[in-house]
């Protein structure tokens, strides 16, 4: 992904408490944030992190998130990133605003910091006088550098905070009152579509609009070089003005990528100690492109002014939205707002602006604000896609079944956006990510090659993590199974790390492993990881019927993210990485020909439904409060795939080494 704007690093140095925390008239504490909710919970851990160190009621605390004309600037929110960077950023914040307020009230009640204490968003002294936060910062806002990250201790808070409410937003999503981009109505709006080319980079040689423009309700067709839209007064004419274009394109030679060889780790001697291994083992996985199926295609609204823009749209990247729109329109990236709304599963889709740029267009041409929303079909055959994986293991043990030499190569597409500079440290991070098993390998050889996608593709949840841990996970227990080992003791054997150990031990503990019921056509699966600094560990227990479907049954996950912020919404995001990722595991891939994605419809693309769920997903954390918090988005994603695959084949003996998990693919997979 291309990166414009201040430096990070330098930003995080040089933040200011106005910037993040605010005291209103009324004592509303307002916790400000460039990171976006898009239904990991972070409004809610936020929240919750500003009332802790201030002493206030949760509902007291409104959260701003990625309003770019309010909140400090921001890369992203990705990577299951936020707790651990903005939380922590928050949580220095809202202490030293504590600082600050405790200095105020000393001075004016004439009581030593040391013997105040804060009390439902007032600073009380032992006397019983009280000042509100509001009276305290009434004449001089809150200001000065954060001096750090410090923060107080669990023992050293005088009263414990109510517990957080599942989400704070949950009520508006349930009544409908919540807001999404398609929802925005502003005075004079219009509707917009945009005819999209039929390949990346074709130029339009002829237009014939006239058709289009006799369509009742059509305002305008615009073009812009190679960029054509309609705007009308419904979505209905706008839509059918695109239809009735007539244009001529030419495809280009354009110069593909480049391909990006990387080496991750190479060990001396690894032909050597595989040759004289007692135990040799190789195998070949395959993961397809998949759709990110977001319920709601993209959409944005756009309001385009001769001296500013106004922008209401989904996004993982309200501040890069706003540069490229502000270099677009030729403006100060400040004269540009960025507006987030609610979102319905970007999951790396919202890393690009396709849709905001297409208003931001046609806005400019008619002086009126427009809502551009793509199509179902749109979604599937032009955005960005989760990358291909076709990966090769192989490894030797010892004669007590140690693994004593690995050797993994693996072919990708980039899991990143935009035409900026790759280095090998952003295709490690993102197109090698968990490619490195966190176990003892003995001698090593991991490579990885990243070749530009048949089709579109782009960061996808947990990036390239999820396929590489199939791949490997499925591999160990291959290994474990032809050594004839328990596939828990295996991993445990391998494995150094204590908190791996520890989720491990609990996931084989809460799901009963060693007393697990054995029967023809259930089977059992394990298979962890180290994702960011958090640890999961998974149990998956599936039943596969004779014409080869496959059911999750339950699901038993162990998971160590540090201390937990908001313990409700982690366990949910857990809970929801694993129903995603049972989908992708058993039904969901994209299909495309010569270039092209002839998936169209939900028809060609099925999702697991409430009927496919397990009928019991179990979390528990192993977590330590006082290890740092680390992400929940993604992690509770990358091993599910790998422990369905083994319980699997721990219940019919098809070893699948591709997905999706089809009844078609086990049953060729076992002939």
């Amino acid at each position: 992904m291309s990166v414009r704007g201040p430096d990070w690093q330098a930003v995080r140095k040089a933040e200011r408490v106005e910037q993040r925390i605010v005291i209103e008239a009324d004592g509303t504490v307002v916790a400000r944030s460039g990171k976006v909710e898009y239904g990991q919970g972070i409004r809610t851990g936020f929240a919750r992190i500003v009332a802790e160190e201030l002493r206030v009621p949760i509902r007291s605390v409104r959260v701003e998130l990625g309003e770019t004309d309010r909140v400090p600037w921001d890369l992203g929110t990705f990577g299951s990133m936020s707790t651990a960077t903005d939380g922590k950023a928050l949580r220095a914040a809202a202490a030293f605003a504590r600082t600050l307020l405790l200095g105020r009230a000393s001075t004016q009640l004439g009581v030593a910091p040391s013997a105040l204490h804060l009390h439902a968003g007032r600073v009380v002294a032992p006397d019983g006088r009280a000042l509100g936060y509001a009276e305290l910062t009434a004449l001089e806002p809150l200001t000065g550098s954060v001096p750090g990250e410090g923060s107080t201790t669990d023992a050293e808070r005088a009263e414990p905070v109510e517990a957080a409410p599942m989400r704070l937003e949950a009520l508006a999503i349930v009544t409908g009152a919540a807001r999404y981009p398609a929802d925005v109505r502003l005075p004079g709006m219009l509707r917009g579509h945009v005819l999209h080319p039929p390949s990346p980079g074709a130029k339009l040689v002829s237009l014939d609009d006239r058709a289009a423009r006799a369509i009742a309700g059509v305002v305008a067709v615009v073009r812009e070089g190679d960029v054509v839209g309609v705007v009308a007064q419904r979505d209905e004419q706008a839509l059918a003005g695109v239809y009735a274009l007539e244009a001529q394109w030419k495809r280009t030679d354009t110069a593909p990528a480049q391909n990006f060889d990387a080496v991750l780790r190479r060990d001396p001697g690894v032909d050597a100690a595989l040759a004289r291994a007692t135990l040799g083992l190789r195998s070949r996985y395959r993961v397809p492109h998949i759709a990110h199926a977001s319920i709601c295609p993209s959409a944005a609204v756009a309001d385009v002014r001769e001296h500013g823009a106004d922008l209401y749209v989904a996004t993982q990247r309200p501040f890069a939205v706003r540069d490229e729109a502000a270099e677009l329109l030729g403006l100060p990236p400040e004269r540009v707002c960025v507006h987030p709304q609610m979102t319905s599963g970007l999951y790396g889709r919202g890393n690009v602006a396709d849709a905001s740029i297409d208003a931001v267009r046609l806005s400019r041409a008619v002086k009126r604000p427009v809502l551009v929303q793509w199509t179902r079909a749109e979604e599937f055959r032009l955005a960005p896609q989760r990358p291909k994986l076709d990966a090769v293991a192989q490894a030797a043990l010892d004669p007590t079944g140690a693994i004593v030499a690995w050797r993994y190569s693996a072919l990708t597409n980039p899991h990143t956006y935009g035409a900026g500079p790759v280095s090998a440290r952003l295709v490690e991070i993102t197109s090698g990510r968990n490619a490195v098993p966190p176990y003892r390998l003995g001698k090593a050889e991991i490579t990885l090659q990243v070749v530009p996608g048949a089709i579109r593709t782009g960061a996808f949840r947990s990036l390239a993590a999820a396929p590489h841990v199939f791949a490997i996970e499925s591999f160990i227990d291959e290994l474990a199974h032809v050594s004839r080992q328990d596939p828990i003791a295996f991993r445990l054997r391998s494995v150094d790390d204590a908190r791996l150990r520890r989720v491990l031990e609990t996931v084989r503990a809460r799901s009963n492993w060693e007393r697990r019921l054995r029967e023809p056509g259930r089977g059992f699966g394990v298979a962890c990881a180290l994702y960011n600094g958090t640890y999961v560990a998974e149990v998956a227990e599936v039943t596969v019927a004779p014409i080869g479907r496959v059911s999750v049954d339950r699901v038993w996950c162990a998971v160590d993210a540090g201390r937990l912020v908001h313990p409700d919404g982690a366990r949910n995001q857990i809970e929801g990485g694993v129903q995603q990722a049972a989908s992708w595991s058993l039904l969901e891939e994209l299909r495309h020909h010569a270039g092209e994605v002839i998936t169209a419809s939900w028809r060609d693309y099925p999702i697991g439904t409430c009927n496919d769920a397990p009928r019991e997903i179990d979390v528990v954390f192993a977590s330590d409060a006082d290890t740092p918090s680390t992400g929940i988005g993604e992690p509770g994603s990358v091993p599910t795939a790998a422990a369905i695959a083994n319980a699997v084949f721990d219940a019919c003996g098809v070893r699948a080494r591709e997905l999706p998990l089809t009844a078609e693919a086990l049953l060729g997979a076992g002939r």
